[in-house]
Order: C-alpha cells, then structure tokens, then sequence
C-alpha cells in the first residue's frame, strides 16, 4: 500500500463500491488481506495492486465492516486513477475474491462512479445557485429603478394645497373625486401608484383644516385611513366635521404609507358609504354652515318647467340631454371624460363593450343598473353610470358615481 504523502496526493476518476459478505466474523484488515493476496498474479503486471499503488495509478481501499450476529458485511471502496476499462477489469477481479481468513466471501459491486460527472454535478449545482443570485441582484437592481422613478415621479407631482399648506397631489383641484388621508408619507406612496387625486389633514390633531372641509363639499371625497386606533380616531374626526362621502380603510394592523398598489385597490373598492357608518356609530353629520353645495343634481341649479318629466330631474345636468336621446330604448352610450360619444351599442352587449372599449368614463342607458355592471364598470375605470333603475346593489366602488330615473 501507498505511503501517507502519496494518498494525499492521489486524484482518483473513478470510485470502484463493492459490497462483502463474509460468513464469519472477520476485521478490514482481513478483507483487505485478501483482496491482494487473491488478486496477486491474477491480472497481469500491469493490474498488480501493489505496483499500482506504487506508482499512484490507484488510492487507498477503504473498507468499512460490522458484525450481523455470526457473519460480517461491510462495503469496499477502490479508488481508481486508471481509464474505465481497467477501472472495470480491477472490479470484475475483486468479485472473484471468494474467501477471507477461514471463511467463505462474497463481493458484489454496487456501482463505478464517475468522480468527474459528480464534480461537474456539483459544477451544475454551483452555477445554477450563482445564476439565482445573479438573476436575484438584477431583478432587485431593476426594482430599484422602478422605485426611484416612482419616487422622483411622486416628488414633481407633490404640492402644497391652500393656505393651510396640506401635502397633496398636483391633480386635487381638477379631480371629480378626492382621497383625504392622513400625512405626507400616505400622499407619497399614493402618488406613487398613479392616484393624483390625494390630499392630507397634514399635522391637525382632532380638527379638519378649513381649506380641507371646504374641498371635500365640493367634491365627491373618500376618507382612507390607517387600519389601527390612529385611523379610526381620523376617521370619526372626518365624519363629524366634513361631508366626506365614503370611508376606506387600510387592512387591520396596516397603515396607508406601505401598502402595496393591491392592497390600496382593494381598501378603496371596499369603501363605505359614510352615512352608514355616522349611524352606525352614533356620530351626526357635520355642524351646519360646514357643507357647501355640491351636488350636480342639485334642484336648485335647475331652471324646471312645470312640464319637465319629475324622474328627470334625478339624472344630472350633464347626462340629462343624453339620457332623454335614448330613454326608452335598448340603446347605450359609451362616453369619453369630455362626455363625448364614443360608442352606442345595444344595452345587452354593455357588459362585453366595457371590456373591449378602452378610455370610458361614462355610461348612460335606460336599463336595469347591475351590481355585475356596477363591478365590470369600476374595473375598466368608469366614474359614473346613469340607469334606468338601481337593483340589488349591495356594494358600490368608492369614487364611482351611480344616477338612476328610478
């Protein structure tokens, strides 16, 4: 057998594992005793184990025994630096070897590994780990980039509102619908999602900044709050001195400045109306003198005939000339946000017109209004449907308007 400093250096190809069963009891050394005595002369000089060794064309045999009551078993391992074929004639060899000390032996190979093939397994293994990484570090590089955009994006779109400087988005003024939240931080992480229709309280404790009460009556406004004990004193504030329309809030425990774009649709499809939630809480409405009119339906901006069709009178203004076009019919309009025609299409087709029709923000028919209308119209981005009669509503997306003659 080879010396130490030769085992150390010895780089094997191939791993020759063979199993033995001795009918008797017997140590390594004995297996490894016969193995070279039996082999000896038996392949040639060529596959002598001994010169073999030597001249470091073969490792060290290892071999691990134990004792199975009065036979012993054990596994047999050749390392080998010879090519396949001679690697083969040394295993096929030791499956000869039948005796060990006194006793009858029986070797059988398990398997030859390739040494090679497991270092480039475990080369494969190494690189597909490097490339995750790789693909992990450009992936968060490129979300990154998506961040910085978004935040440099919010930044030129933030501005402060009024006289009481309230950190708001560049679109409150021009918006039909505005989203009241509570600081800075909320505004930024909304505009970063797109929404341009955002306003905060800003630092006021337990009172709504007038500039503030005065743009939610003129708008139709959504409270959005945080989802903890610091939300809901908010929101009560809100409903007891504003004519805020619908309450939004963040998932429990959650607060609007890190929600995720999913998260704040969901939060903000689920509003409540806010008078609900005034009566359910026992809270009046806000202090007379507070609310300034607002309501595009509102009679008094009327000039009303004594002949002008009473169910009239409930569509707004704007919709009204449209609505008379196609009241009575199976017709209807698809509108653009200048309230301009884009399609007029059968009432029945509505639902397939919404989800191939891009850019409508407004839908006028005299038909039945459906909460899947209602749903598929919030979806596509509508603000506003004009019916013929509302029913069996139960949930109406905040900062969508429903108008109905019925």
């Amino acid at each position: 057998m080879a010396d130490s400093s030769k085992r150390d250096s010895f780089h094997h190809k191939y791993v020759a594992r063979l199993e033995v069963i001795v009918n008797g009891v017997v140590e390594a050394s004995d297996v490894i005793g016969a193995i070279f005595g039996q082999l000896e002369g038996l392949l040639g000089p060529e596959l002598e184990l001994k010169e073999l060794q030597r001249t470091g064309k073969i490792g060290r045999i290892n071999i691990r025994m134990r004792r199975e009551e009065e036979r012993s078993r054990g596994i047999v391992e050749l390392y080998s630096g010879l090519d396949k074929v001679r690697t083969a004639l040394l295993a096929a060899a030791m499956e000869t070897v039948d005796k060990v000390g006194p006793y009858p032996a029986k070797f059988r190979l398990l398997r030859i590994l390739d040494d090679r093939e497991e270092r480039r397994n475990e080369i494969a293994r190494r690189a597909a780990e490097i490339l995750r990484k790789w693909s992990a570090e450009r992936e968060d590089s490129y979300r990154k980039l998506v961040e910085f955009v978004q935040r440099e994006s919010a930044k030129s779109n933030f501005i402060l509102y009024g006289e009481d400087e309230l950190p708001a988005a560049r679109g409150i003024e021009d918006a039909e619908e505005i989203i009241v939240v509570e600081g800075r931080a909320d505004v930024m992480n909304l505009l970063k999602y797109g929404y341009d229709n955002v306003i905060a309280m800003g630092g006021a404790v337990g009172r709504v900044p007038k500039s503030l009460v005065k743009l939610i009556s003129e708008k139709e406004a959504i409270a959005f709050v945080d989802g903890d004990r610091g939300g809901e004193m908010i929101m009560r504030t809100l409903l007891e001195q504003t004519d805020i329309d619908y309450v939004a809030r963040a998932p429990e425990g959650k607060t609007v400045e890190e929600l995720t774009a999913k998260e704040i649709r969901k939060a903000l499809s689920s509003a409540i109306p806010a008078d609900e939630l005034r009566k359910e809480l026992g809270i009046p409405g806000p202090p007379k003198g507070t609310v300034i009119a607002r309501h595009i339906n509102d009679r008094s901006k009327l000039s009303v005939s004594a002949n002008v069709d009473e169910k009239l009178l409930r569509i707004p203004d704007m919709f009204r000339e449209l609505y008379t076009r196609i009241r009575g019919t199976d017709r209807a309009l698809l509108l653009d946000e200048n309230l301009n025609v884009m399609k007029e299409v059968h009432a029945g087709d509505l639902l397939n017109e919404l989800s191939s029709t891009s850019g409508v923000k407004y839908i006028v028919y005299d038909r039945i209004v459906t909460q899947r209308i209602v749903d598929k119209a919030f979806e596509v981005g509508v603000r506003a449907i004009v019916g013929g009669i509302a029913r069996d509503i139960v949930r109406r997306p905040a900062g969508m308007a429903v108008y109905t003659a019925g």
